[in-house]
């Protein structure tokens, strides 16, 4: 444990200890306690690919239980992609500045999810946060939900125990079926903001009317383990396809990670367009059209899979099996050896898969 985490848990376990001596309980049952709420607020983690990962367990309560008010609390920065992806009834976004607990604006925020009158709350985060954990208790809610965690109680007091194994992306799901509600057909089906989708398509015919010609998105990002699959691998890869397939190429990353993009550019033999998204929708959005996509076990990675893009995942020694999507005919995952390449023939044996697979299914998207 880092001194930060280590200062963190004792902060954590002072205001937890705080709140206990409160003594401030109340009596509910499930799934009553949810089903017949009025209003119940969803806090995300702060991580975007758990808002693709909550996705249906939001939408099963917009589905079934219409005369429930949701509320989502999301960064601002993410919240215009929320509106193609759940069905919400209302969106409070914050700045990450707002989420300090020693700052004004944090206690502002509070206040304002207080005034909502919260019947119940859901945190979307597998970990503990304990600025997230604190907002969930300070909504006065009778019922919050949460992934059961040493320090989550008394923030949360319906904590979700779900089994080690299976896709990451799975185990927000499980909640609805740990509350005793089952998921809908179709449960997994992705949605984006139409406009939206619309201008990629149009950019893509602009940049790439030819319907043989592939358009390859690249992403070297950092990934969900926090390691990246170094740049030069995927321009490899990326080359050798080009050698062999008419290819042009979108380079996606973090913008915080320019240095990996550039590095990536530099590398590449092929065309690349010049499609730049700026901000997140925009970019789910043109990574939905896409004919192919190479990247580590990063955000997108997930996205593409989820939205049935015909996906190869460079995964690192680091990255386990928990992250490997399942039943996604789409998806080929290629695991790196340190100091070894990766196999070429297994390369095109992946790619020409998961292309055979894009025609055998419509898009989800």
């Amino acid at each position: 444990m880092t001194e930060q985490g280590g200062g963190r848990d004792i902060a954590a376990r002072v205001v937890s200890r705080f709140v206990r001596s409160m003594g401030k309980t109340h009596a509910f049952e499930l799934p009553g306690g949810i089903t017949n709420a009025k209003s119940l607020l969803f806090i995300d983690s702060g991580d975007v690919v758990d808002l693709l990962f909550a996705a249906p367990v939001v939408n099963c309560f917009s589905a079934r239980f219409p005369h429930i008010r949701t509320t989502l609390l999301v960064r601002a920065s993410e919240s215009e992609l929320v509106k193609g992806l759940m069905r919400v009834s209302a969106i409070v976004s914050y700045e990450p500045k707002q989420l300090k607990l020693h700052s004004a604006d944090y206690l502002a925020l509070a206040r304002k999810l207080r005034k909502k009158r919260i019947d119940a709350v859901m945190l979307l985060d597998r970990r503990f946060s304990i600025e997230r954990h604190l907002l969930a208790f300070a909504t006065g809610a009778p019922v919050r939900i949460g992934f059961a965690h040493p320090l989550s109680y008394p923030f949360v007091n319906c904590e979700i125990r779900v089994a080690d194994g299976g896709y990451e992306g799975k185990k927000l799901p499980r909640i609805l079926q740990a509350l005793g509600l089952g998921l809908e057909p179709g449960w997994d089906d992705v949605a984006l903001v139409p406009r939206e989708i619309q201008h990629a398509r149009q950019l893509k015919h602009f940049w790439k009317p030819e319907r043989d010609l592939l358009m390859v998105g690249l992403d070297p990002s950092t990934g969900k383990t926090k390691h990246h699959v170094i740049p030069e691998i995927v321009a490899y890869l990326a080359n050798n396809l080009a050698s062999r397939r008419r290819a042009k190429f979108v380079l996606f990353g973090n913008p915080w990670e320019e240095k990996l993009v550039r590095s990536l550019s530099q590398d590449l033999r092929g065309e690349i367009l010049d499609l730049r998204p700026s901000n997140l929708t925009e970019t789910v959005a043109l990574l939905s059209q896409c004919d192919l996509f190479i990247a580590g076990n990063t955000n997108l990675f997930h996205f593409a899979a989820a939205l049935g893009v015909p996906t190869i995942g460079l995964f690192t020694r680091y990255d386990r099996q928990g992250w490997v999507p399942e039943a996604a005919p789409r998806v080929r995952i290629m695991q790196g050896v340190r100091g070894e390449k990766l196999s070429l023939k297994e390369f095109f044996q992946n790619v020409e898969d998961v292309l055979e697979a894009r025609t055998e299914s419509a898009p989800r998207v």
